[in-house]
């Protein structure tokens, strides 16, 4: 594809025009592998450009082409003409910057990246009943699964991983108390690990999250570098007695499989902190990292503070139903019981203020916004007078401030701040994705979300958001291709349905969609959200009998109970019904629904949006 000269800048790229700078970043783009976008400019014409500069050459592309050229053509994936396919290396994978040669192209196989909000293999427990909060055990087996296939499979899209950095896993330490009962004690110490470690030197040491850390646990070291992209792993063991504890650590280097370093550790639980402190700097010191002083603690407690016994015991149960979101309810009485024991606990604060956010808003739905997110904000502030560089109770302020208060320039400050404090937690990335979502930079939120990634690559939810920005850019194809992806290797994980049915959907392809909706109403135990989406697509197909079944299941359902208004407001523009919609939609915005400020980008709403009223909302909420 040809551009003419005139609508270059200096440096040849169209005006305000994204430029990609090699076949990863091209290949994150458009979502696909490397060796499918290589064989697409070969064979199908993809809009790649070439630098040619001693005897090699350097490839660049500009999004807005790749994006018109997709939709135009939109090609199909052919993983057997993938295999069949010669790659060429990426000159900027093996460009002297990089520091790694051929090594590079060599050590990183395809990667099979997947996400889940929920997902922790911690927790090996046969699944209770059906209920939403308990979808971390569900996922538990899974997830699991999905890594022995990591790295043969291809059914996710990969995400090219930053190599400019050391990578660094911190696998699950094991509980040799004897005691399976003490098994949130040695979880929650290693997810304080991963977080003392990733503050240690963001720039150059990535630090994989906590879930997909649980999820290669009891691999083979070798296996583990080749699914995680990693070149170090920390892997110690625990074992508590009253409170005291004694802590055994050793790094290994990935590449040939030889300790490092190695130390053990006999304190109070009162001097925790200082061991988590003690570990990083030994860690760093054999990885040869220049610290940065003031960045040796991301939001956690100043390094010489004590802790109470019970408030770290109590705040590591808090962390554990966190991270697996098991029940949030439980969390939220645990880091209470932390305050209690120690009310200068600031991570305590900042988890408690975690976990409300989440409470209040989709898919959860436990409490309405306007109990729960008021008191996610209280959390957040008090954390933040105790310690101000707490990157998750600045993430906490902004994930209010967008979805609650409507103040996007607040929300914007907030996750910048965020990430600049907490560069290796993915859960800023994830919110400000969704931040770039409603401000309808689709484009940004797509890179977010490769950050996110990059950060915990064993996950369902994040290849499940690509599918929602994808959806939200109104490429239906390429959202439905990423959902049954995802669906492939988390059959049982709801919110890939929602996207998929979504795009299904607005294809107007109706018995997938109601077949992807009625999963995911199955596998949710009947969610809100779930009943909404499905008497929406019944109602557009013209089903109007289903849709008012929907509609009367949404009631029953909202007399035990919070069902948002937005989910009746769904159903009744489905019908046509457009007034009575627009009547939910005005008790959505006195709920300060999370899911309302979405309605500027979102689909479902076009049926709306040449209606006076609707307009005068979205002015009120102040999306454009």
């Amino acid at each position: 594809m040809s551009v003419s000269e005139t609508t270059l800048n200096r440096e040849g790229s169209p005006p305000h025009d994204k430029k990609l700078v090699s076949w990863k970043e091209i290949a994150v783009h458009l979502g696909r592998e490397i060796r499918t976008v290589q064989r697409w400019e070969k064979t199908e014409g993809l809009p790649v450009r070439r630098h040619e500069h001693q005897k090699r050459s350097t490839v660049y592309a500009y999004a807005g082409e790749l994006d018109d050229w997709f939709k135009k053509r939109q090609p199909a994936d052919d993983p057997e003409a993938d295999a069949a396919f010669e790659p060429e290396p990426d000159v900027a994978e093996i460009s002297p910057e990089s520091g790694n040669g051929k090594a590079n192209l060599e050590a990183n196989p395809d990667m099979v990246i997947a996400d889940d909000d929920f997902a922790d293999s911690r927790a090996q427990i046969t699944p209770p009943g059906p209920k939403w909060k308990q979808l971390g055990i569900v996922l538990a087996a899974a997830t699991l699964i999905f890594v022995v296939a990591y790295a043969a499979l291809h059914g996710i899209q990969p995400v090219v991983l930053s190599q400019k950095r050391a990578r660094l896993v911190v696998i699950p330490f094991t509980n040799l108390s004897g005691d399976p009962k003490q098994d949130y004690f040695s979880a929650g110490l290693t997810d304080e690990m991963i977080t003392r470690l990733g503050s240690l030197d963001p720039q150059r040491l990535g630090v994989i999250a906590a879930a997909s850390s649980s999820a290669i646990a009891g691999k083979p070291i070798a296996d583990i570098g080749r699914a995680l992209n990693v070149q170090y792993a920390l892997e110690g063991s625990v074992r508590r007695v009253a409170n005291r504890v004694r802590i055994d650590v050793q790094l290994i280097q990935v590449s040939d499989e030889t300790q490092l370093w190695a130390d053990s550790y006999d304190r109070d639980l009162n001097d925790i902190l200082h061991v988590q402190d003690d570990v990083g700097t030994a860690v760093a010191g054999q990885i040869r990292l220049t610290l940065n002083p003031s960045n040796s603690r991301r939001g956690g407690n100043a390094p010489s503070r004590t802790v109470n016994p019970e408030a770290y015991d109590a705040y590591l149960r808090g962390r554990f139903y966190w991270t697996n979101r098991g029940d949030l309810h439980k969390s939220i009485e645990a880091y209470q019981q932390a305050i209690q024991k120690d009310p200068e606990y600031a991570r305590a604060y900042a988890g408690l203020a975690s976990a409300y956010a989440l409470l209040g808003q989709v898919p959860y739905d436990d409490l309405p916004p306007s109990e729960a997110k008021p008191k996610a904000r209280d959390a957040a502030e008090h954390a933040l007078q105790l310690d101000p560089q707490l990157a998750e109770a600045h993430a906490v302020l902004a994930n209010v401030a967008f979805s609650y208060d409507w103040n996007f320039d607040s929300a914007e400050r907030e996750f910048q701040r965020a990430l600049a404090l907490g560069p290796n937690d993915p859960t800023p990335y994830l919110w400000y994705g969704h931040y770039c979502i409603v401000r309808n930079r689709l484009s940004q939120a797509l890179e977010e979300n490769s950050r996110a990634l990059e950060l915990d690559p064993v996950l369902p939810l994040f290849n499940t958001v690509r599918a929602e920005i994808r959806y939200n850019m109104r490429n239906y194809d390429a959202a439905i291709d990423q959902g049954r992806r995802t669906i492939e290797q988390y059959p049982t994980y709801p919110l890939a349905y929602i996207w998929l049915g979504s795009a299904y959907r607005q294809k107007k392809m109706f018995p997938e969609a109601l077949d992807s909706f009625s999963q995911g109403r199955k596998l949710s135990s009947d969610q809100p959200v779930m009943i909404a989406l499905y008497g929406h697509a019944l109602a557009i197909s013209g089903d109007a009998v289903g849709a008012h079944k929907a509609l009367a299941d949404l009631q029953h359902l909202a007399e035990s109970r919070y069902v948002s208004a937005l989910y009746f407001a769904a159903i009744y523009t489905g019908l046509g019904e457009t007034s009575t919609a627009l009547d939910w939609l005005d008790r959505a915005y006195k709920e300060r629904s999370d899911r309302l400020v979405y309605l500027g980008v979102d689909p479902i709403a076009d049926p709306l949006r040449s209606d006076p009223r609707f307009k005068k909302l979205l002015e009120k909420i102040g999306i454009q």
